[in-house]
């Protein structure tokens, strides 16, 4: 059955004047043009997204905010790009015409462009809010887009799509703040300019949607919902954990870099030897649960993650990059292959399947860091890295309690 994708012209016959035939790929073709046209937007969306955290210190000392009040910019950005994301996937199910991935980065890149020129606290929370809105329109239907355009290497294709989005969110930050020490806050817009251009030009690149897969009956959002409950609880519970170890050590790690004496530039390099590094085990991921299955890679990325991150704290540097760059592949090499799990269980309502994994478990987990703050004042910043490393062990757990139905690996002809 013909997936409803567009493919490039092409000419039947040599005939002056004959109308190009468009031929759509057939079921289970990987169209690549799309694959990375959704993957490059992702990578602006994300880049865009990451610019709060590296400008926070100069917003604070632009509107003399406490701590309290610079905390709850972050929880307006966060909880926002996160917890509207279910939302938002029901309705790109419904709506085929993938506005929300044309649409959804614009706001983003826009909203945060323009932080540096927000005249008063209260602009800056709504133009917080309104790139929250927008990364959490994109994310669903962008995700939803990457597994259409994959085919049947759902595994690979989503490994792409996840591996830009954090190669994005590595890069924004280091970018923004050449940027900014460069021009001032102000600049903030120039930064952002290109994006928004970037993001218009690919509009084209994302034609309607595919039919969603033949299914009997009228089943509701509820009834799909009900039927994957427990699997999608186990796998949201997995993400979770996951999702609470990566962003301790995302928010943590330039606070631990300064304390060990190094400076503000070593903070940085280490998130993005974390993340932007970590997008290599994205790709690696994807294409290995292929190969062995999701299950196992999954036990596998858990497995090998820890020891890696406990060395980091242990090792003094150099040493101790080179342990984390290697931690941040590993953890990541589960990325995209919780992503594909969800569609699998939900192949009918991707869009939610993805906010679910994408949206709600990340956001969830966001909230736990006043928690692990908590713990490190008092047990120090580098044993509470060390012992968030303890929620791998319910991970494997939870991973081990997926059906088996998601542990098969994908066989290819040819």
């Amino acid at each position: 059955m013909p997936d409803g994708l567009d493919a490039p012209p092409q000419h039947a016959g040599s005939m002056a004047g004959q109308e190009p035939v468009r031929v759509s790929p057939r079921a289970g073709d990987v169209n690549l043009p799309l694959l990375v046209s959704a993957s490059a937007v992702h990578f602006l969306n994300d880049f865009y997204i990451a610019f709060l955290s590296p400008l926070l210190p100069l917003v604070v000392a632009n509107f003399h905010l406490s701590l309290a009040l610079a905390g709850l910019l972050a929880t307006i950005l966060n909880t926002s790009a996160a917890m509207l994301q279910p939302g938002f996937g029901a309705l790109a199910d419904h709506f085929r015409r993938r506005v929300f991935v044309r649409v959804g980065p614009v706001l983003a890149v826009t909203g945060m462009g323009l932080m540096g020129l927000a005249p008063s606290y209260g602009v800056l929370i709504m133009l917080l809010a309104l790139a929250g809105s927008g990364t959490a329109a994109f994310h669903p239907q962008g995700a939803s887009t990457a597994g259409e355009a994959s085919g049947r290497r759902k595994g690979a294709g989503l490994s792409l799509f996840v591996a830009g989005g954090e190669l994005g969110y590595a890069l924004g930050p280091l970018v923004i703040a050449a940027i900014v020490t460069w021009r001032g806050l102000d600049a903030t817009w120039m930064a952002a300019l290109p994006g928004v251009i970037a993001c218009v030009l690919l509009w084209p690149a994302f034609p309607p949607a595919g039919a969603l897969p033949s299914r009997s009956g009228t089943t509701s959002l509820r009834g799909d919902l009900g039927a994957a409950f427990h699997p999608l609880l186990v796998l949201w519970l997995v993400v979770f954990l996951r999702s609470v170890i990566i962003t301790s050590y995302h928010t943590f790690l330039p606070l631990l870099v300064t304390q060990r004496g190094g400076a503000l530039v070593a903070g940085g390099l280490a998130v993005f030897l974390f993340g932007g590094i970590g997008a290599i085990g994205g790709i690696c991921g994807g294409m290995l649960s292929e190969r062995i299955g999701r299950k196992r890679v999954l036990v596998l990325s858990f497995i090998i993650t820890a020891p890696l991150l406990v060395a980091f704290v242990r090792s003094p540097t150099p040493w101790s990059y080179v342990f984390l760059a290697l931690g941040g592949i590993v953890v990541y090499l589960s990325a995209a292959v919780t992503i594909v799990m969800a569609q699998e269980l939900l192949p009918h309502r991707v869009g939610v399947a993805s906010s679910i994994v994408m949206g709600v478990a990340w956001g969830t987990a966001g909230l736990t860091l006043t928690g692990v703050g908590a713990l490190a004042d008092r047990v120090g910043l580098g044993n509470a890295l060390m012992l968030v490393l303890l929620l791998f062990v319910p991970a494997l757990i939870a991973a081990r309690a997926l059906p088996q139905s998601l542990d098969a690996a994908v066989e290819h002809s040819g």
